[in-house]
């Protein structure tokens, strides 16, 4: 199989591989096991994404001047620990899925991690004539069984100054086509210094701000076909909207800046397996399966960033750590007036 989970996590240009998809396999253990398994395996996934892409939407608290604007190119990495990249698969919740050996209850891979070694897994059922029959199936890899440890993500951002203090900010990628699928995100957001509210906040030496933004992102993965399932139009879609609150904080320095701020997140995601699928094995063999399942959750946290800036002329760079579910190391270039 040729599908990759590189739509759903790497916003690169370049488009590396990630890791090997072969989420259908697991349709051998029918339709409801496969959405179980789907939502502990690609939820730590999206939640990744949405802290990352809600990552790095200020580097100061000073808002620009009406007029100007700063074009930016922005690159994440959000780090996954240990911790993150495996889930507890009991097989006393699934209706037909076994491990081929060990006990029913072990932690498997998601898909930001590895399992090393492979795990096998089976479909055990009854026929029609009552007799035990099972089908075997290697559980799917994750990100780190391609050598990495943390989520990428880049995009560019646009700024503009404009009245009263406000800033506004757009992120936009077009709708990006390779052989594995399609992805699209965009964001929005706006952001105001309240330094000149309270008199006494612009004798300090330091901008105050406050900001909101929008992120919504979309991506298709084509799904090949196995011995156990066929599919010529299979795909596993996602999709989420986050929004982040921000209070910003920073300095008046000349040349060197150090800015920081305090960020609620919360995210809507939905993911699902789509398209026509027939059944060559397993309990529901001999069945054609139109859309299997989509699945939806909700995320909500809080981030604490810290970072620096250096201006030069027109041209800037920036660096900051945040703190959040998935840690994240931002980097960006700036041109501006």
């Amino acid at each position: 199989m040729k599908s990759r989970f590189i739509v759903v996590f790497l916003i690169f240009s370049s488009f590396s591989s990630f890791a090997q998809i072969d989420i259908n396999r697991v349709l051998a253990a029918g339709a409801e096991d496969t959405q179980l398994f789907a939502e502990n395996y690609f939820g730590p996934g999206l939640d990744a994404v949405a802290y990352s892409l809600t990552n790095a939407w200020f580097t100061s608290a000073k808002s620009k001047n009406l007029g100007q604007f700063e074009i930016s190119f922005i690159g994440n990495a959000s780090f996954v620990t240990d911790s993150q990249n495996s889930f507890q698969l009991d097989t006393e919740d699934y209706n037909f899925l076994e491990f081929q050996s060990g006990p029913s209850i072990q932690n498997v891979a998601n898909v930001l991690g590895e399992n090393d070694p492979s795990i096998t897994a089976l479909a055990v059922f009854e026929d029609e004539n009552g007799n035990q029959e099972s089908v075997a199936f290697t559980l799917p890899q994750g990100l780190a069984n391609n050598g990495l440890d943390y989520v990428p993500t880049a995009y560019p951002q646009l700024s503009i100054g404009f009245l009263a203090g406000f800033e506004f900010k757009f992120r936009y990628l077009p709708e990006i086509n390779t052989d594995d699928g399609a992805v699209k995100f965009y964001g929005v957001g706006v952001q105001n210094e309240i330094t000149d509210w309270v008199p006494v906040l612009n004798k300090l030496p330091i901008h105050i701000g406050v900001a909101a933004n929008f992120t919504q992102f979309t991506g298709d993965i084509k799904l090949g076909e196995t011995p156990i399932v066929d599919t010529s139009n299979g795909f596993l879609q996602s999709e989420f909207k986050a929004w982040s609150y921000s209070a910003i904080v920073s300095t008046k320095l000349p040349v060197i800046n150090f800015y920081g701020g305090i960020s609620y997140i919360s995210a809507e995601s939905e993911f699902g397996l789509k398209g026509d699928f027939s059944i060559n094995e397993g309990p529901e063999s001999g069945e054609s399966i139109r859309d299997p399942f989509t699945t939806s959750s909700t995320i909500s946290g809080m981030r604490g960033t810290l970072g620096a800036k250096l201006t030069l002329a027109f041209f800037r760079i920036n660096v900051d750590y945040s703190i959040q579910e998935y840690n994240t190391l931002s980097a960006g270039i700036s041109f501006g007036i």
